[in-house]
């Protein structure tokens, strides 16, 4: 099938914007390069900042979308083959987002090598990043495979199912990161690590939907009958995967609420740091509950509008409660550095955090916009 495309002059100017993003991005890196972490508002108690909540958002939205390509490339549902090309190449796009994010957040992208190659078996952070590392391999040899007509072929398989491992094991790793981060106990437990795998696929969903509507909006390939059932698929998936985060959430805040534990209680002074609504954190109402009452009418349900409006409430949802839980898991001193800090430490993001954010958001959107032009990404086995 041919599918049409957006204008020259617009998709030059979409490319145009993108690239003066970039370019303040590059002057950002080259700043920080040169000058130091000290442009980021963090400190010595607050040292994770926006840009590492952004690589955790980018990477599990990608382990998302690579669990989404697994049910046509390792499962054999052949529902969900018209995306599959699609859906490893924008995860491909969001991961390389999210390393550059993560990679501009340790004050150097060679810190990543580093780190890579010097292996710490018993930490978790290492092997979130020797995970990920090998799932975007995995994932740019199996997107090569693919776009050279090599879908069923033993090594193409393999490459399938090894991405769905690391895609299925990534997410757990980074929940692990704060899970056994016992010091600060509003992080440590078991539920994290659950947490941020129902947040990738639902993140995955999200974006898989958000992004499938759009592209058709644009080309106008919308209406047919497959798009119509695949997209209803989709809608089922992205509705699951909210209705279970809903349901952990609603966990977290049981367990919050009903302990005196003084990390806690001081927790809660920064827990709603995007404001609440009826005593609900802001995020949580409009990104998962309103969503997800709005999905669940069945008027409303496959209607492109509310499926469009759900999946970026989602969106813009989850970057929020990624960013919520890991600042206000530090906003309590602790140790000697009780003795400095107030009780709880504020924090908003510096200009140079918003542009390493916009950064990584414009290659991922560049790289997804470039992959439509010239890549064929609605290709599927002949």
């Amino acid at each position: 099938m041919n599918q049409s495309k957006p204008s020259n002059g617009l998709f030059s100017a979409w490319i145009g914007l993108l690239g003066i993003v970039i370019l303040i991005g590059l002057f950002t890196a080259f700043k920080l390069l040169t000058e130091g972490h000290h442009l980021f508002n963090a400190n010595d108690v607050l040292i994770w900042s926006l840009p590492l909540g952004a690589y955790i958002y980018l990477a599990l939205a990608s382990s998302g979308l690579t669990l989404l390509a697994s049910m046509p490339l390792v499962f054999g549902v052949k529902k969900y083959e018209p995306v599959a090309k699609r859906l490893v190449f924008l995860a491909i796009a969001t991961l390389i987002g999210g390393f550059i994010s993560i990679g501009l957040e340790l004050g150097n992208v060679f810190h990543m090598v580093y780190i890579l190659f010097s292996p710490n078996l018993s930490s978790p952070i290492w092997w979130m990043g020797t995970i990920y590392s090998i799932e975007l391999v995995v994932l740019i040899l199996k997107f090569h495979k693919i776009h050279t007509g090599d879908w069923s072929s033993t090594t193409s398989k393999t490459l399938g199912k090894i991405g769905f491992f690391c895609a299925l094991i990534a997410p757990l790793m980074i929940g692990s990161v704060f899970g056994l981060t016992e010091s600060r106990v509003t992080y440590f437990g078991p539920l994290m690590s659950i947490y941020c795998l129902l947040m990738a696929i639902l993140s995955g969903s999200a974006l898989c939907l958000f992004y499938s509507l759009i592209h058709s909006q644009i080309t106008g390939n919308g209406q047919a009958e497959d798009k119509d059932s695949l997209f209803r698929a989709l809608t089922r998936i992205f509705t699951g995967s909210l209705g279970a985060v809903i349901i952990l959430t609603l966990l977290k805040f049981f367990f919050e609420g009903s302990t005196v534990i003084p990390e806690f209680l001081n927790y809660h002074k920064f827990a709603q740091v995007f404001g609440s609504i009826a005593g609900m954190n802001t995020e949580v109402i409009l990104g998962l509950f309103l969503p997800f009452v709005l999905i669940s009418i069945p008027a409303l349900r496959y209607n492109n509008s509310t499926r469009m409006i759900t999946s970026a409430l989602v969106l813009v949802g989850t970057l929020a409660m990624h960013m919520e839980i890991l600042l206000a898991g530090q906003s309590r001193p602790v140790g000697p550095k009780a003795e400095q800090f107030p009780d709880v430490i504020s924090y908003f993001p510096s200009i140079w955090e918003w542009y390493v954010f916009m950064l990584s958001i414009a290659v991922m959107l560049l790289l997804f916009s470039l992959g439509e032009r010239f890549l064929k990404l609605e290709a599927k086995p002949a």
